[in-house]
């Protein structure tokens, strides 16, 4: 009897010592995850009360503007940085207070970093209990810091529309350029798309893709139009025709594709203006859209199909 009592003491010493040997007294829990995104961007999905709801892990998990429930823990922002924010994480009365922080590195990168930690407890049991909800604490906060920096990294959540990076590689251009009183017609705009076609086909010149648009409103009752069709080679010109060449710029180009008439596509335009601003970028040169569908074949105007392109520096 004596030996067993002597080997359960012995088993308890080593259990003990291990305990306080491989558990720290002071538990320190963080999250890491990198994204291909400006730290504005995800600190905004961060911060932004409407936006939380859209990247959050968990569907439904909503209990009011500021508490959000993950695997049965409640997670409330209690204050947002410009920079993070400070999360209070609640179960079953119990509270821990973590602070998420993002930050940028790079030209179009951040990196989020979540932490906290708390003393453990003297008690050898409740520490291992404490050292495995750690690990259970910091395996969903992982999860949730991935969800929100994948949500941030897609440019059709912040901006609406996907916004991304490419090259222009058609540089000649046959265009024609107007004024008007008003925004020109769709009759308008095509009669001088065939106008153009047509001194291409004299000239023994070919067509390389959709028709080029951009209108400026000048002022409240002026109207500049030019219409550019890419082709080929360069072909002789007049006084209401010419050549024109777009510098080829690596990646400088900001592309995305609308679905919809003309005020889903000054949306997109102004999504790219906002994009813009948020990475300081300029524009070298004017915008410009690719009309894709024949807007003189097809009235329904929430059936154009569009590509507008942004040079930018």
């Amino acid at each position: 009897m004596k030996r067993i009592l002597l080997f359960v003491l012995i088993l308890l010493i080593v259990f003990v010592s291990c305990v306080y040997i491989f558990t720290p007294g002071q538990m320190r829990i963080s999250a890491d995850a990198t994204a291909p995104c400006i730290s504005k961007n995800a600190s905004r999905c961060l911060t932004d009360k409407v936006i939380i709801d859209q990247w959050w892990p968990e569907h439904n998990a909503k209990k009011n503007d500021s508490v959000f429930r993950y695997k049965n823990i409640d997670y409330t922002i209690r204050e947002a940085f410009t920079d993070g924010a400070a999360i209070q994480l609640g179960k079953e009365g119990k509270s821990l207070s973590t602070k998420l922080t993002i930050i940028p590195y790079g030209k179009d990168s951040c990196a989020g970093h979540w932490e906290t930690s708390f003393a453990a407890s003297l008690n050898p049991f409740k520490r291992v209990s404490q050292y495995f909800n750690a690990v259970n604490i910091k395996a969903n906060m992982q999860e949730i810091l991935n969800s929100l920096l994948l949500f941030a990294s897609d440019t059709k959540n912040v901006y609406g529309f996907p916004i991304e990076r490419t090259t222009f590689t058609d540089t000649i251009l046959f265009a024609t350029r107007f004024s008007s009183k008003t925004y020109p017609s769709v009759e308008t705009i095509y009669d001088r798309i065939d106008d153009i076609k047509k001194k291409i086909k004299d000239a023994g010149a070919t067509e390389k893709d959709f028709p080029m648009l951009n209108v400026n409103q000048l002022d409240s009752n002026e109207y500049e139009t030019m219409i550019a069709i890419c082709v080929n080679k360069e072909i002789p010109g007049d006084h209401n025709f010419f050549v024109s060449r777009m510098v080829t710029m690596k990646d400088r180009f900001l592309k995305t594709e609308v679905t919809g008439g003309e005020q889903a596509i000054q949306k997109a335009h102004k999504a790219i203006r906002n994009y813009m601003e948020d990475r300081f970028l300029s524009p070298p040169a004017i915008p410009f859209e690719i009309l894709v569908t024949d807007r003189s074949k097809e009235k329904d105007t929430s059936k154009w199909k569009t590509i507008i392109f942004h040079p930018s520096m």
